[in-house]
């Protein structure tokens, strides 16, 4: 069985197009959890509906509005509460103005079946459209890594929306409240307990990227907002999880993670008026921390040459690496 998990708030207008590629996968044995957070327009009726419609394949939960993390933990709960063996059913959590190609689940639960893994990440097609691109590349095999692995692999990213996981791999975990940035204090735990994990190329994942750009839009809210250093916390956490267990490439990868964001983050707000930007961009903070923390990544041997270039490019001349990031991302 493979549950999708669906947290929706004020997702009206994407919410039907979503939960159809759900219901119209080819994979019949699913089970939809739909978690309306409180949403003020339509959206917790059109759930209702669906569970109306369709009785023992999809199931709402309402509750106040709590935040992301606050309607997976309770898409979570209902998935647990309905499976009668988490050991061997599967789970993807979905963004409500998200689709997914109609192959997507029978896909994954294959690869994860067929190669006995914990997990499986697909690749992602971003964009504003309302159906799939035609594939113009042959995705290739599956690679399969151990959890260790995926950690140190650039390949594999922190969204959870790209990967249908082990409903097991839950047990005992919980996304952070009232956080940014809250797949970075889960998506190592769950990696780490994986003992296989498959990396495919296909492209089974629409990120709808709503009119506007999304990177503005997000530079320009982290000015005060008192949220805006959640990640590093997450981190923090890391680099102390690894540090117990010993393990010194996960930690290095830590820091090399944190070079990224830092790089990423001061080249967003270097690009605003000076009186919209962050103060520890303009202060030079984002620099300084960059500096402080390169020597403890640098040596790692997953870091490829021409990355590896640019992390010194930065150190030596930020505002250099800045415009290098821009030919050469180092987040897609």
């Amino acid at each position: 069985m493979v549950y999708v998990v669906v947290p929706v708030y004020n997702m009206e207008p994407y919410l039907e197009r979503c939960v159809d590629s759900v219901l119209n996968q080819t994979l019949r044995e699913i089970r939809v959890v739909l978690v309306d957070d409180g949403s003020r327009d339509g959206s917790g009726a059109l759930c209702d509906r669906y569970a109306a419609a369709c009785p023992g394949r999809v199931w709402t939960v309402h509750q106040p509005n709590g935040g992301l993390s606050a309607a997976r933990n309770a898409g979570l709960a209902r998935c647990f509460a309905l499976s009668q063996d988490p050991a061997r059913d599967y789970v993807l959590l979905l963004d409500a103005d998200d689709f997914i190609r109609p192959d997507f689940l029978a896909y994954a639960l294959s690869v994860c079946e067929k190669e006995n893994c914990d997990g499986v990440q697909v690749d992602w097609v971003r964009g504003t459209g309302s159906r799939f691109p035609p594939e113009t590349r042959d995705p290739g095999p599956v690679r399969i890594l151990t959890g260790a692995g995926a950690l140190l692999d650039p390949a594999v990213k922190t969204t959870f929306c790209t990967k249908l996981y082990r409903l097991e791999l839950y047990r005992g975990e919980s996304f952070p409240l009232r956080k940014m940035n809250e797949d970075e204090f889960l998506f190592y735990r769950l990696l780490w307990k994986c003992r296989r994990f498959g990396v495919s190329r296909a492209k089974m994942y629409y990120y709808f990227q709503r009119p506007g750009s999304i990177m503005d839009t997000v530079a320009r809210g982290l000015k005060d907002n008192p949220r805006r250093r959640d990640w590093r916390e997450a981190f923090g956490e890391r680099i102390s999880f690894f540090t117990a267990l010993g393990e010194k490439r996960q930690v290095q990868r830590c820091y090399e993670r944190i070079c990224i964001e830092l790089m990423l983050r001061y080249a967003e707000q270097m690009n605003l008026p000076r009186d919209r930007r962050a103060a520890e961009a303009a202060d030079g903070t984002m620099v300084r921390e960059y500096r402080a923390f390169y020597p403890k990544m640098i040596g790692l041997d997953t870091i490829r040459p021409l990355r590896k270039l640019l992390f010194t490019l930065f150190y030596l001349c930020p505002m250099g690496a800045v415009l290098a990031a821009r030919i050469h991302p180092l987040r897609r």
